[in-house]
């Protein structure tokens, strides 16, 4: 009977160890699964952040600006691809007793491509331009000669209505500039092409001056802006953006547009504090004046 019970209390130590041995083997392999799990959960984690970063980094990056695209003469006129209306706001006070231009709502066109100077600009004629904003007109006589190209894009958009009812983006007093031309009120706006920069000779960003504001070489498009004030001379150094034309009347109105902001210590570059809205901008054409023979030397 002893040795029969021996066994038999044999055989149980045995049976609890093999219970034992298969619990922890069990408990092993479920905290490896486990494991498993938690590291899938991380990489997937990990996926999930980095694609909300990439997407924020992708809503924050500027849309590529089109590369200069300039019909050659004689071909046809630009084509009309679609419209878009203003994504910014502008204050919800108007400048000057103005009131918001019916214009304002109305969606301004894209084009495939930019007019060629032969397809706008007729020979021995001067262009000038009467940029009607919510403080006053400005006259700005336009500068054919030295910048075809860009007086061509100018005008045309002029004549499309393209400019009437935008509204005054940016103004900036480090470097006197009233900026406009933006068809989304955003700073990011164009006519759906780039045109190519016209630069020559010194340039000098004085007061009355208009050129074209780019984000970079040959990205130009609608946005323009106006020097009011001595401080345009700043630019001076980094001529990078092409003039053509300068005021012939109304600075006083451009000066009043550029005191519209909330500090004058050279820091202040952003949207006027009262909006001020372009209404309408016309074009005049008249004949350039023959010039005058030159007198013979007396014999």
């Amino acid at each position: 009977m002893p040795k029969s019970r021996d066994r038999h209390l044999a055989k149980n130590a045995e049976r609890r160890r093999l219970e034992r041995t298969r619990a922890k083997r069990s408990k092993q392999a479920a905290l490896g699964v486990g494991g498993v799990i938690a590291a899938v959960l991380l990489v997937l984690l990990g996926i999930g952040i980095l694609s909300r970063d990439s997407a924020e980094q992708a809503t924050d990056t500027p849309t590529p600006t089109p590369t200069p695209s300039v019909s050659v003469p004689g071909g046809a006129s630009p084509t009309k691809t679609g419209t878009v209306t203003a994504q910014g706001t502008p204050a919800a006070k108007v400048a000057c007793g103005g009131e918001v231009p019916a214009s304002a709502s109305k969606p301004k066109p894209q084009f495939d491509r930019a007019p060629a100077p032969d397809e706008v600009l007729k020979k021995d004629t001067t262009y000038t331009a009467t940029i009607q904003t919510s403080c006053g007109p400005i006259t700005v006589q336009l500068d054919e000669q030295t910048a075809p190209q860009t007086v061509a894009n100018f005008v045309f958009l002029a004549e499309q209505g393209y400019f009437d009812g935008q509204f005054v983006t940016r103004v900036v007093d480090s470097i006197d500039v009233v900026q406009a031309g933006d068809p989304l009120g955003t700073g990011r706006g164009g006519p759906g092409y780039a045109i190519p920069d016209e630069l020559g000779g010194k340039m000098h960003y004085g007061p009355g001056t208009i050129a074209m504001a780019n984000a970079g070489a040959n990205t130009g498009g609608s946005q323009f802006f106006l020097i009011t004030g001595p401080d345009g001379a700043n630019l001076d150094g980094s001529p990078n953006y092409t003039i053509f034309g300068h005021v012939t009347e109304g600075l006083d109105v451009a000066k009043q547009i550029n005191g519209l902001m909330k500090t004058t210590d050279g820091s202040y570059d952003g949207p006027p504090t009262e909006a001020v809205y372009l209404e309408k901008v016309t074009i005049e054409q008249t004949k350039t004046p023959p010039a005058s023979p030159s007198s013979s030397p007396s014999g």
